[in-house]
């Protein structure tokens, strides 16, 4: 950290982290396929947008993801079902997207609908495939799924 001396605070430059960051809820009938990156944020490629990035969650895991780009934006593509598949993301989960340019990576956090980040995804769970989901799912009707606390057997009242 820079000294600035008599007790002074550190520039806020030094205090924040510098690399960019978007977010993303997940919406399994918009991006389970594909993600847009957000068109601001693509000044943050500096003049050349990559041919793809890496994807690191918070326990280290790495996933690798083509870039593409056509008259409707820039997309992660090629690779990015299976990020969705292996993370088992679900309806409503929010990624927040740190981008890296030394790496051309993004650490990818991951938070649930309770706002709270979901540290570590058990990998021994199932998963649903996006395909799966996608042919589930309705337009008309969000599906939420129920945890096992929330179903209970009625109770008798005498």
């Amino acid at each position: 950290m820079e000294k600035r001396g008599r007790g002074r605070p550190p520039k806020p430059s030094s205090i924040f982290n510098q690399d960019p960051e978007f977010f993303e809820i997940f919406l399994p009938n918009r991006i389970s396929h594909q993600l847009r990156i957000p068109p601001d944020f693509i000044k943050h490629f500096d003049q050349e947008i990559p041919e793809a990035v890496i994807l690191n969650d918070l326990s280290g895991r790495i996933w690798h993801v083509d870039i593409k780009q056509d008259e409707n934006g820039v997309f992660l593509k090629n690779g990015w079902i299976r990020f969705v598949n292996e993370k088992r993301l679900e309806l409503g989960q929010v990624m927040v997207f740190r981008y890296n340019r030394r790496s051309t990576s993004f650490t990818v956090r991951i938070f649930g609908r309770n706002a709270i980040k979901n540290e570590e995804q058990d990998s021994k769970k199932p998963f649903n495939s996006v395909k799966k989901e996608e042919q589930e799912f309705d337009a008309d009707s969000i599906p939420i799924r129920k945890s096992k606390r929330n179903r209970r057997k009625p109770q008798k009242f005498a």
